[in-house]
């Protein structure tokens, strides 16, 4: 039998940019990156009143043609039909190879976006500007773009690496409390796994945060950014260290499915996944230290909630988790904490897996 080895590497790069009122700077970076004079904007109904305008005029300006996709918000709409809608105006449009698709808006945008660019035409360059604190921390960079199907939260998705990625702080301004908030839990997050003094910092800075104080904000970011790069630069496709960054997911997409993405939005359904898994790593004892108390207290200034609706039942969690791509050999993956701090990957076999659910209900 004759036998032949193809080895293939992937070779792809995200220039970040971090800072104030950068749409001046967009278009000039296009050209600094090899991109082409055309561009297609896809972004949300709200956003699309707010910035549309400036956005396009700050690529006209630099003599790049625009073409604007405009889809519904939220996170109902991040699905199958959405994306078959847009890569009809694509095709609509004439779009080639070489145009970027820019993804203008949050973390729904962003997936959209990234999704739609690695399957148009076998891919499209991307480019992100993310619009909330959410999609600044974690949506808009390291790959991952995906969407929901009736079944599954992000079951359906591919890693797709932007060239560039643009966080204007400015953007900041015009985001409701409430989405801030979404935004600092997985801020949070980056501390509860890697960093507890940025944990602190956070709680510590709450007030200017809330304010919208820029230089605080941009911090914010910063430290977040630089976090999740180390747990992805070397594990791009999600095989290792990179699996880190889902402490509270597990739980948050099974609670996010089983409220019918109504109950729950994913903010809050992260808080409570990252209670559960503090609750689970307890009970199951690889976490002798109970930090919860720190992370409700911070949860509930975020008007966040800190325990599960009673119409979320245990049955209903498994069953979700039950669909989610982490499962792997009959066995579950959970990032659980060792200290605060660090975390663990644990496996749960299926057949202890209700109980294991069961005994992490906050």
């Amino acid at each position: 039998m004759e036998n032949q080895k193809l080895e293939f590497t992937r070779h792809s790069k995200t220039d970040i940019f971090i800072g104030t009122e950068l749409f001046p700077n967009i278009a000039a970076k296009f050209n600094i990156a090899g991109l082409p004079k055309s561009c297609v904007i896809i972004t949300n109904e709200t956003l699309s009143k707010l910035w549309l305008d400036q956005l396009i005029k700050a690529f006209t300006e630099k003599n790049i043609k625009v073409n604007s996709i405009v889809i519904p918000d939220g996170e109902s709409n991040k699905n199958f039909e959405t994306v078959q809608n847009i890569i009809a105006q694509l095709v609509q449009f004439e779009t080639e190879r070489d145009c970027p698709i820019v993804g203008f808006g949050g973390g729904v945008v962003c997936d959209i976006a990234g999704f739609t660019a690695s399957i148009y035409k076998r891919g499209v360059p991307l480019v992100l500007i993310p619009t909330s604190l959410l999609a600044m921390v974690d949506a808009s960079f390291g790959g991952k773009n995906a969407i929901n199907t009736s079944t599954a939260k992000n079951i359906v998705g591919s890693f797709y690496q932007p060239v560039l990625t643009f966080m204007d702080v400015c953007l900041l301004n015009t985001l409701p409390l409430s989405q801030l908030y979404y935004g600092l839990v997985e801020a949070l997050k980056h501390g509860l796994i890697y960093d507890m003094a940025y944990f602190k910092f956070i709680i510590k800075n709450l007030e200017d945060i809330k304010a919208k104080k820029l230089p605080v904000l941009q911090r914010v970011i910063r430290r977040s950014v630089y976090i999740k790069k180390e747990f992805i630069i070397d594990d791009e496709l999600d095989n290792a260290k990179r699996s880190h960054l889902n402490f509270g997911h597990t739980f948050g997409h099974a609670l996010e499915t089983a409220g019918n993405y109504v109950r729950y939005n994913h903010a809050e359904a992260v808080g409570l996944g990252m209670l559960m898994a503090i609750k689970a790593a307890l009970n199951v004892e690889i976490l002798k230290e109970d930090f919860s108390d720190q992370l409700k207290e911070v949860l509930a200034q975020l008007e966040m909630p800190t325990d599960i609706s009673t119409d979320i039942s245990v049955e209903k969690l498994t069953d979700a988790i039950k669909s989610d791509k982490k499962r792997a050999h009959d066995a579950y993956k959970f990032i659980l904490p060792e200290t605060p701090g660090k975390t663990t990957i644990y496996k749960v076999k299926s057949e202890e897996l209700d109980d294991f659910v069961k005994n992490a209900i906050v």
